[in-house]
């Protein structure tokens, strides 16, 4: 019998690839992932003129891919994950049956073959994770069969190519991290199927055109660091299923649509770091079901924080620091998935302290930042009750009273910062069970007494500020 396939994944394979592999002429398939074979990739592989499928991902091979790799038969190549560098031969963009060209992880150089593209099949090209440079060629940009375009990572550049955003194929396009210049280019294609759609992190600029919103088909839109201004356009609010929008880290102006928080779909919106000025809708919690994380960190946002937002029970992180808010901190308290709280760096104020007590439900509470407010009045004993905290930051106050030994129960406790408060007394001896601590701040406060010998005992802490 004559060998037609080779698969090997997982089966802790090292060494090299022996070019006597050549003698296998019937070869139509190779699958190696997952090794640890290395050396270089045998330029005998190209004269395998029936191969068809080529997986050599998550090994170590090293040097260039051979510009050997010929057979017109071949429809997938997989070479992620590995120590290849050098350019990507302009041979394999010619390759006239290629459908899967993934060279991921890499330390790929030079530009994207010219000729990539002309394969009429070609469904998905992924070259994440490299420091490739220049644009992307035209008959990339123009093919008519790509659905899956991942170039995230690397350093391409120029304007992004407006065929690209009309394609009739597409479905994911990730362009992040690169250098890409100019605009968004406008969507004229209302049937575009692109679901995944990610520029962060480039040096775009300009408006949204409100044509993006033609993409009535997105999933997630990460357009974040970037140098966008001006408003989002109310199109936007009205792609039907988006999960995902980020467009934190830009110069987004004005107030937000209201389209954007009746997104019943949406599941992370990030508006962080722009130039909002804006109160947030009193019934977010109802219009924004399924939200999972809220990130409005460092804009201009002023008003009270709603407390339709505890509605909203899959909310796992909030970020509102760095803004206006005021009033009262409402109860979180439904919110038992919730991991991370931040409401630092506003005007809001602690009332009776009874949102305090409400987050003892909130069983995942991991962060929890209520730094740089005007709270007031003693830090309750029900402190104690936010079981799993491992960061407590309320320094920057104006709590009064003593500490309460019940700060002792924050077992999984690694960071508190208290300083810059009114806190008199003694430090209590029970922040000696805090055995994971590694940093205690209490600095500028009105504490005396003695230090408790039980901080002898944190053998993980680096910083201590009385």
């Amino acid at each position: 019998p004559r060998v037609v396939a080779l698969d090997l994944e997982s089966s802790g394979l090292n060494g090299q690839i022996p070019p006597c592999i050549v003698n296998l002429t019937r070869l139509t398939r190779i699958h190696f992932p997952d090794n640890q074979l290395g050396g270089q990739i045998p330029l005998e592989l190209g004269k395998l003129s029936r191969l068809s499928y080529l997986n050599l991902s998550s090994n170590n091979f090293s040097g260039s891919i051979p510009n050997t790799l010929s057979s017109t038969y071949l429809q997938v190549i997989d070479l992620g994950s590995n120590k290849l560098s050098g350019a990507i031969p302009e041979e394999v963009g010619m390759l006239c049956n290629l459908s899967v060209l993934d060279l991921a992880r890499n330390s790929l150089t030079g530009s994207i073959p010219v000729s990539l593209g002309s394969s009429p099949s070609l469904v998905s090209v992924v070259f994440a994770n490299n420091t490739l440079t220049g644009p992307i060629p035209s008959a990339l940009a123009n093919s008519s069969s790509l659905q899956v375009l991942d170039l995230v990572e690397n350093n391409l550049g120029g304007d992004i190519p407006p065929a690209l955003f009309n394609s009739t194929s597409l479905r994911r396009l990730n362009l992040g991290w690169n250098s890409f210049t100019g605009s968004i280019p406008d969507v004229s294609n209302v049937n575009s199927p692109l679901q995944y759609l990610t520029l962060s992190v480039n040096d775009l600029a300009g408006t949204i055109p409100s044509s993006l919103g033609n993409f009535s088909s997105l999933r997630s839109l990460y357009l974040a660091s970037n140098h966008f201004n001006g408003i989002i356009p109310v199109s936007i609010g009205k792609i039907p299923n988006l999960q995902v929008l980020d467009i934190s880290y830009n110069s987004f102006q004005g107030t937000v649509q209201p389209s954007l928080y009746n997104i019943s779909s949406l599941m992370y919106l990030s508006l962080g770091v722009n130039n909002f000025t804006d109160t947030i809708p009193f019934d977010i919690g109802y219009t924004l079901p399924s939200i999972q994380t809220l990130i409005l960190q460092q804009n201009n946002f002023q008003g009270q924080i709603p407390p339709s937002l505890a509605n909203a029970t899959n909310l796992e992180f909030i970020n509102l620091g760095a803004n206006a808010f005021h009033g009262i901190i409402p109860s979180f308290g439904p919110l038992y998935k919730l991991n991370t709280l931040i409401l630092a760096s506003n005007h809001l104020e602690a009332g009776d302290w009874s949102f305090l007590s409400s987050l003892a439900n909130c069983t995942q509470l991991e962060v929890l930042s209520l730094a740089t407010n005007v709270m007031q009045g003693n830090l309750p004993s029900s402190v104690g009750s936010v079981a799993n905290l491992k960061a407590l930051w309320l320094h920057a106050n104006e709590i009064s009273g003593t500490i309460p030994p019940e700060i002792g129960n924050l077992t999984n406790l690694i960071q508190l910062r208290m300083e810059q408060n009114n806190f008199v007394g003694n430090l209590p001896g029970s922040i000696g069970n805090l055995a994971n601590l590694t940093y205690i701040i209490l600095s500028s406060n009105k504490l005396s007494g003695q230090i408790p010998v039980s901080i002898g005992k944190l053998s993980h802490l680096y910083k201590l500020l009385l």
